[in-house]
């Protein structure tokens, strides 16, 4: 038998004596694995279903009550567990824990000092939701400057939309589930595209002068499927399901014979406005800006206020054999010494993600967001997206409140169908409260119907003749229109100087 060297087999026999000690539990540890419980409601689901009527209620009540699917999109990931017994004696057994460097934060949303005093929003030092949001902002500057050097002009309004998306940068395993879903399912995107095609571009066209990101024309694929009647059961209606109150708080008009909500224009403008609100409520975080938007801005800011009144997690920690007597005797029973290997710093991601919001609003955000990386590069994911022409379909017709609806229809000769198509928040036969309402119409129907209204006021298009010495941002100036958007509709480059006699198609302002 060979002779032991004593250093040896005293640190055999210490790594015996402690190691008999290492698998004892830790004071508090559990190794089951909790499971986040969030709040979860059956609702209105036009994402589940190829036929959105099926789930739609009339605005007269009628339709009987349909079955309500709730949405199974959210996978809770478990957190990791305790390794096994088995597994941890096939692993070096004395470690000692060294807590990684850096504090454990709180996360809280980009809110106002002024706004958490009011509202009760408990503030946290460090905030990653302000991070992501910067990062937002950053990219949707990078775009406007590179859209400011006039790019290539694109026929198709896809391409228009594309590198002015604040959210197809994000990455998340929620909007890859639902990217998957639509490349599994690619009836939905067809349904949206087909019932978008009128409206969009007038949409796109209120976006972009408002200086907002594109994601936001995205939004009522997934509020209504781009039905511009829809009504949900939480008596939300039209393309951007607004519910009666923040319609009211926000100027929409609610009467007898007409309901703003399912009015095109006016809805538009309402939505847009109150989204750009809740973006800087939010700190110019879109996800909970859009997550406020479907469950109310006062749900966000309770689940802000509980989330940073959770106890901070624990720090991670790395195993790491320290003893040196300890390491010689591993090394001379074939164990390789662990090498600890120091994690890469988390990229900064928006607070929604840590958030107990209703189910509903888990589902919504991430829908948003894997259409915009959809619009982004469609090659990419699977799918193709029908063209939709870069041009307008519906021309703004202004009545004066002197006007009456319904009878200047009928001397126009439009059929009340196509008036109701276009125009929904009118009730048929029901004369609405004198007012200056702003009609959609295509232009040959609108042009019939300036011709027979006297006073009303087609916001069509207009040609503008180039003299000696203008420009084309003194023209946008002019006429009081971007003078990108003047480019675009005129297929001009950055590059291109105007002519003396060149003419120039140019859109209304308003």
């Amino acid at each position: 038998m060979p002779k032991l060297i004593p250093e040896t087999l005293t640190a055999l026999v210490l790594a015996s004596t402690l190691g008999a000690c290492a698998w004892l539990p830790s004071n508090g540890a559990d190794d089951s694995t909790a499971a986040v419980e969030t709040p979860s409601t059956t609702y209105v689901d036009y994402w589940q279903t190829r036929d959105p009527s099926e789930y739609r209620s009339q605005a007269n009540g009628t339709a009987k009550p349909q079955a309500l699917t709730p949405s199974r999109d959210v996978v809770v990931a478990p957190h990791p567990t305790t390794p096994t017994k088995a597994k941890r004696k096939a692993e070096a057994r004395l470690v000692t824990i060294i807590p990684v460097q850096g504090k454990p934060t709180t996360q809280s949303a980009g809110i106002g000092a002024s706004e958490k005093k009011a509202r009760g929003v408990v503030a946290s030092k460090a905030n990653p939701s302000k991070s992501s949001a910067k990062a937002q902002r950053t990219a949707a500057s990078t775009r406007q400057k590179n859209k400011s050097k006039l790019a290539p002009i694109s026929k198709d309004l896809w391409g228009r939309m594309r590198g002015q998306l604040a959210l197809a940068d994000i990455e998340h395993p929620r909007i890859v589930e639902r990217i998957d879903y639509l490349k599994r399912n690619p009836g939905y995107v067809n349904l949206f595209v087909q019932r978008a095609q009128p409206y969009l571009y007038y949409i796109v066209e209120h976006i972009d002068r408002n200086r907002l990101p594109m994601d936001l024309a995205l939004v009522p694929m997934v509020e209504s499927a781009f039905e511009p009647t829809a009504v949900s059961h939480k008596a939300a209606a039209g393309l951007w399901q607004i519910i009666p109150t923040t319609g009211q708080e926000w100027g929409l008009m609610l009467a007898e014979g007409y309901d703003g909500r399912l009015d095109i224009h006016t809805s538009t403008d309402v939505a847009l406005r109150y989204l750009r609100y809740l973006n800087k409520l939010f700190g110019g975080d879109w996800l909970l800006a859009l997550a406020a938007y479907n469950a109310g801005p006062r749900a966000v800011q309770e689940a802000i206020k509980a989330h940073a009144n959770q106890p901070p997690p624990t720090p991670a920690t790395v195993l790491v054999e320290t003893h040196p007597a300890i390491v010689r005797a591993l090394a001379l029973a074939g164990f390789a010494r662990p090498v600890a290997v120091p994690a890469a710093p988390p990229q900064p991601q928006s607070l929604f993600w840590s958030l107990k919001l209703p189910r509903e609003t888990q589902d919504y955000v991430p829908r948003i967001a894997a259409l915009a990386r959809i619009v982004a590069n469609p090659g990419a994911h699977g799918v193709k997206l029908q063209a939709i022409a870069n041009q307008p379909y519906l021309y703004r017709v202004d009545l004066t409140p002197e006007i009456k609806v319904f009878d200047s229809v009928t001397a126009a000769g439009i059929p009340i169908e196509d008036f109701s198509r276009f125009n929904p928040g009118f009730k048929p036969g029901v004369e609405p409260p004198a007012h200056a309402y702003k009609l959609l119409l295509p232009r040959e129907q609108a042009q019939n119907l300036v011709a027979n209204a006297p006073g009303a006021r087609l916001l069509a298009p207009s040609r503008h003749t180039v003299q000696k010495g203008e420009t084309l941002d003194m023209i946008a100036k002019r006429h009081g229109v971007p003078s990108q958007q003047l480019a675009q509709w005129n297929g001009l480059s950055g590059k291109g100087r105007l002519k003396a006699g060149q003419q120039l198609v140019i859109y209304p302002s308003s």
